[in-house]
């Protein structure tokens, strides 16, 4: 199933709800009477129980619209507006994860899983635009496959690393290349990763169901239509179990993530003409096989207040 938090017309507030054939959402926060989840994260919590919960609601729904009833909790995917399908706790992120890209960088790859901390206030929706701060003028994207942890557990071993996997999803790890160099020189990486935008991410939860080989999907970024990144997570060095195995030993809970690095093709690695780094305007779209496609315009305009 595919997963959302979205907002009906006029809605102050986030329902969570599931992505129907012929591009429909099932308003499941408004279902009553199922023990069904009222939001993502406790859908996640409550694991199969809800999951199974949720299926006969999807169930019940389809049958009902292949008789061409008129269901009231159903919206279509354009009449409604994304929000981040989840906040979760904690982002934990692996850096130079592909060799590809590793060699468009500084060329170093790293003896183990390794990477830093994204921050979860800048997670943001697909559809929002990303904020180019004023303070850079190498802002970069970063195509992720992200992994939605289900459970909560410390010091996983890798043989059972999947039975905490919830999901997938799509995080473009925002860069600003130029502070994150600088940084890494003094030994930390921060502003560099961590701004308000930074973390676009979705457009849905793609449950572990779904995708039964994650290192099997093809990548591909493009900023406004040109083919940027082109690669697929077979390519990744160290894969999903060793990176749940190793950022487990720092505890995680229901709804956190893992984003698990990117392929070569960023704007740090051209050396035509120009530049690929992002601009005010440019419209980047993050697709991953059997996910979607999750996709931001940039600006350079501040918000108000």
């Amino acid at each position: 199933m595919k997963l959302l938090t979205f907002r009906p017309a006029r809605a102050r507030t986030g329902h969570f709800g599931v992505l129907l054939s012929g591009n429909r959402v099932l308003d499941v926060t408004a279902l009553s009477g199922r023990k069904l989840p009222g939001s993502m994260l406790e859908c996640i919590q409550r694991g199969d129980a809800a999951l199974a919960a949720v299926k006969a609601a999807v169930d019940d729904a389809e049958a009902a619209l292949k008789r061409d009833e008129q269901l009231p909790r159903v919206f279509t995917l354009d009449a409604v507006t994304f929000e981040a399908p989840l906040i979760p706790g904690k982002i934990m992120a692996v850096g130079k994860n592909y060799a590809d890209h590793a060699a468009e960088g500084s060329g170093q790859v790293y003896s183990r899983v390794a990477g830093f901390i994204k921050v979860t206030s800048c997670v943001t929706p697909h559809g929002a635009t990303v904020r180019k701060p004023a303070w850079t003028e190498t802002f970069d994207y970063e195509n992720e496959l992200a992994i939605v942890i289900g459970r909560e557990c410390s010091d996983v071993a890798p043989e059972a690393a999947y039975d905490h996997v919830f999901g997938y999803t799509i995080m473009n790890d925002l860069s600003c290349r130029d502070v994150q160099s600088a940084e890494r020189k003094e030994g930390n990486i921060c502003i560099g990763k961590n701004f308000p935008t930074a973390a676009p991410l979705g457009p849905w939860i793609v449950t572990r169901d779904e995708i039964p080989d994650p290192h099997n999907l093809r990548i591909v970024t493009r900023v406004n239509g040109e083919v940027r990144q082109d690669s697929n997570t077979a390519n990744q060095i160290y894969r999903i179990p060793a990176q749940i195995a190793w950022y487990s030993r720092a505890g995680f809970e229901p709804g956190d993530l893992i984003s698990s690095g990117t392929p070569a093709g960023t704007g740090i690695g051209y050396k035509g003409p120009g530049s690929w780094y992002l601009q005010h305007g440019d419209r980047i779209e993050c697709e991953i096989e059997k996910i979607g496609v999750l996709a931001n315009t940039v600006t350079t305009r501040k918000r108000r207040g």
